[in-house]
């Protein structure tokens, strides 16, 4: 009698962590095909090379198109049911086709880390800490010696249902102590499976606000496009509610037992918006970004997959994060850069949650003050829902926006004297003042008085910023850093000059001018440690009136509601950029940032500092606001022929041999050129050409540029191109990566 194989198919195509575009094909052993059920998203061990790799099932096949006797078998099964859910293996092989990556390495990307080097898809076990019938009738007075003890007590008291490792770090509580206290028999430790909130759920919540008008209206018309795919654009200006108007959306979607995504651009973003939820809702609430450590990672990924934690709040990434239940993805500040992954997987979050709600109807709502051009243009085109909010929550006013003309004034340190009576006016009302400058560093600029020598990058062609306290120049692209340096490199002289301004500087300079004035920096240096962001932000809640310096962290969500002055320092950033996109950027980062002026009842002033206050461009902004301004934009990128109106692919190649990497891109514009021409393909093509920056850490750096109306076509192309690539001897010298759609065209 034949045993019955519980695998019927021979074959399986297997998805590895490889640079390489396509599935390996294995033989499926016949002692495992005999005891186990295979089924695509499961994990296996697989001979590669010389090697055994872990890699993904995507198919099973009766078929092979190599000859059966050179297949090989693969080495074992790694988990007995599917770790992967058909819904993102869907979603990474369409990013695997949209964005030309290979598959292996999307579907690596789509698991959390310890997943990828072959832990458990299980939650881990943590110790929970109760009362035992002795602790319940203890006379604290007894430990007032041993105040950590007393301490962990009464925090034990206070949660009759267990004491969590994450309110014992919340509370700044040891296991040490709880040993001490286990030893004398007061608490006892109990084994439980990971779980996120169940802290959370039993104290008071937050009561919702009133809604104004606008509000109702965007809560009442998103409520009804639940169940089903729409796409909304969600335009509302800075301070008028947007997360106010999510909170009741999820609200909705938590009552009919499903589950939401909340992405954020930033990191920086994320604890605040886990308190604002987590006060407002009795459900589990899992966070996930980069700063987690792997196995929280994991454990939040459990969470959804499993369908227990109703809101993931996570960065770019989560968009890949299993959610049995999904019903709806919001996507806050949508405008924002970040969501485009910039190295490796070049996707972009905003795409990939239109392809995932789509396929599981959910619906997507795409919240910002300041819109990008594709997304408006989505709504002008009626491909969008846009839902429009005009006026401010509650009794705050939009700011009022004053160009401050630069031209022939006397500067101190980047500062114009009617700047500085305003910023003082200000501060003796015991207000705060919001001071915007996107340089982190001393000075971008080290030089030399007598002979004109500049401090460069060993690696890249650029400047070295200047880090007076940490005492070192600093490459902001490659990360090479040296010592600061007192006398010139060159003729040896000691007049050494930093040119320009950095936030370090306006902080130093401003702590001089208004000594009893708290100056509070908020960059990526001032908030590198964990917690340094919260530790900042709790500072200025504290003060009444303060100086807050900083760059573009804080133009995004953080609402201060004591600021009432705004100072963009250098507005002219982006009006001559050789970047497309430079001016709309520009207009998004003043936006958002003069939105930080005026969020509660005392009126906003923002005073941008410019050295062009006619241009049309500052001055529309100023006068009519980012809507008009950006239906110019759009206006101007139709005539020009530029995105949105049409599509556009990058090709990039960097090597420490300059030749060869052009090379590479001469080779592929030859065969782009030949393909065009014999299919009649409406595909135009620039380059190859050098990037801005030429150089950057070693690496020569070309680009070639391929751009259609249709992109259909277009793909056509850079898919036999990508094969073609993969082939070419030149690419073991050469890195290259494919960009689609991409932010940064230099």
């Amino acid at each position: 009698m034949q045993e019955r194989l519980l695998t019927p198919e021979p074959y399986v195509k297997v998805a590895l962590p490889v640079p390489m575009r396509t599935l390996f094909e294995y033989k499926v052993p016949k002692a495992i095909a005999l005891r186990h059920q295979l089924l695509p998203g499961m994990r296996l061990k697989v001979p590669f090379g010389k090697q055994t790799r872990l890699g993904i099932i995507v198919e099973l096949c009766h078929q092979t198109e190599w000859d059966p006797e050179h297949v090989k078998p693969f080495t074992s099964l790694h988990d007995e049911s599917p770790i992967m859910p058909t819904a993102i293996m869907d979603l990474c092989n369409w990013a695997s086709r949209y964005y030309h990556h290979p598959i292996g390495e999307v579907f690596f990307h789509a698991l959390p880390a310890l997943l990828r080097k072959g832990e458990s898809d299980t939650f881990r076990s943590e110790t929970w800490w109760l009362l035992t019938e002795l602790g319940q009738k203890f006379d604290l007075s007894e430990l007032k010696r041993a105040p950590k003890q007393l301490a962990f007590l009464n925090t034990v008291n206070t949660h009759p249902n267990g004491l969590s490792p994450h309110i014992m770090r919340l509370h700044d509580l040891q296991n040490t102590t709880a040993k001490a206290l286990e030893e004398k028999g007061l608490i006892q430790g109990e084994l439980r499976h990971f779980s996120k909130n169940v802290e959370h759920h039993g104290h008071q919540k937050q009561v919702p606000p009133t809604l104004n008008n606008e509000q109702a209206s965007a809560v009442n018309k998103l409520v009804q496009s639940l169940g089903r795919f729409n796409v909304a654009l969600l335009d509302g200006i800075t301070g008028s509610g947007k997360t106010e108007v999510y909170l009741r959306l999820i609200e909705t979607v938590i009552k009919q037992d499903q589950q939401v995504f909340v992405l954020v651009p930033e990191i920086g973003l994320t604890p605040q918006t886990l308190k604002r939820f987590e006060d407002r809702f009795t459900t589990d609430i899992v966070l996930l970004h980069s700063n987690m450590t792997d196995r929280e990672r994991l454990d939040g990924w459990l969470m959804a997959r499993s369908g227990k934690a109703k809101v993931i709040i996570g960065t770019r990434s989560s968009i890949f994060v299993p959610a049995p239940y999904l019903s709806l993805i919001i996507l806050d500040e949508e405008h924002d850069a970040s969501y485009k992954q910039q190295d490796g997987f070049r996707f972009h979050a905003r795409d990939l949650a239109l392809i995932r709600a789509k396929s599981v109807n959910a619906s997507v709502i795409l919240g910002s003050a300041t819109p990008s051009y594709e997304s408006l243009h989505n709504a002008t085109q009626n491909k969008f829902q846009w839902i429009k909010l005009r006026q401010r929550a509650g009794n705050a006013i939009i700011p009022s926006m004053e160009r401050i003309d630069l031209r022939g004034k006397t500067l101190v340190k980047g500062f114009c004297e009617t700047t500085l009576e305003q910023i003082n006016t200000h501060l003796k009302r015991k207000e705060q003042v919001l001071i915007f400058l996107n340089r982190r560093g001393y000075a971008p600029t080290l030089m030399c008085h007598d002979c004109g020598w500049i401090a460069t990058c060993q690696n890249c062609d650029v400047n070295l910023t200047v880090h007076k306290r940490a005492n070192k120049l600093h490459c902001h692209h490659c990360g090479h850093y040296e010592p600061l340096i007192n006398q010139c490199a060159e003729c040896h002289s000691h007049e050494i000059v930093t040119i320009g301004e950095g936030t370090e500087q306006v902080e130093t300079q401003l702590a001089h001018l208004f000594k009893d004035t708290p100056v509070l920096r908020i960059d990526r240096d001032s908030t590198s440690r964990k917690e340094s962001l919260n530790n900042i932000t709790q500072k200025i809640h504290e003060h009444d009136k303060a100086i807050l310096v900083g760059t573009q962290m804080l133009a995004k969500g953080h609402h201060f509601p004591n600021v009432t002055l705004v100072v963009v320092m250098d507005a002219d950033v982006g009006l001559f950029s050789s970047d497309f996109r430079g001016m709309e950027r520009t207009a998004q980062l003043i936006t958002q940032v003069a939105g930080r002026a005026g969020r509660a009842s005392k009126p906003g002033h923002v005073l941008l500092q410019t050295y062009h206050p006619e241009n049309p461009a500052i001055e529309s902004l100023c006068t009519l606001g980012y809507e008009y301004f950006a239906t110019q934009g759009l206006q101007e990128r139709k005539t020009l022929g530029l995105p949105p109106y049409l599509h556009q692919v990058l090709i990039r190649s960097e090597s420490v041999d300059e030749q060869q990497s052009y090379l590479l891109l001469e080779q592929v514009r030859l065969e782009a050129e030949h393909v065009i021409h014999h299919f009649n393909y409406p595909i135009q093509v620039m380059g190859p050409y050098s990037a801005i920056i030429v150089r950057k850490a070693g690496q020569h750096r070309y680009i070639v540029t391929f751009k259609s109306e249709n992109r259909a076509p277009l793909h056509q192309l850079i898919s036999q191109l990508a094969k073609s690539l993969e082939q070419n001897p030149l690419t073991r010298k050469v890195r290259y990566a494919i960009d689609v759609d991409p932010l940064e065209t230099y």
